[in-house]
């Protein structure tokens, strides 16, 4: 077994003229910073394509950062889909509104509209006479 041991040395004095010393590294850095190879390429005017940034962090942090009704409708939404085994699902505003009433989550229906058009930029559809309407009875059925 190898022990690495890091001698660090002792401080004999105290460094009065830091700034000087500073002073006269500043052509070197500036050196280093100019002549360096860096390791990613300047694709866009914001250096970094989008894609290199989303990263599965990314995506984790921004789905966890939306507000509670989001999160809770999301939940119910994705529960009545695996429910049903069903791909997707039709829903109006008012009805969104019921299922979110059987939580403990509070909203009005303005908030929710702005929720479906805004942040998950779904469209108001034509025919809205005829669709199976998902319900959440008393008994926790759906």
């Amino acid at each position: 077994t190898r022990f690495w041991v890091l001698k660090v040395p002792k401080i004999t004095a105290e460094e009065t003229d830091y700034l000087y010393h500073l002073d006269r590294e500043v052509p070197s850095f500036l050196h280093f910073l100019k002549h360096r190879q860096l390791h990613s390429k300047h694709l866009t005017r914001m250096w970094f394509h989008p894609s290199q940034l989303k990263t599965p962090a990314l995506k984790k942090l921004l789905a966890n950062n939306r507000n509670r009704v989001e999160k809770e409708l999301a939940t119910i939404l994705l529960m009545g889909m695996d429910h049903f085994n069903i791909d997707d699902i039709q829903l109006c505003p008012i009805d969104a509104l019921q299922l979110l009433n059987r939580t403990r989550i509070k909203t009005d229906l303005t908030q929710l509209r702005r929720l479906l058009k805004n942040s998950w930029k779904l469209e108001n559809q034509k025919n809205t006479l005829c669709y199976q309407r998902l319900v959440w009875w008393g008994d926790g059925s759906i």
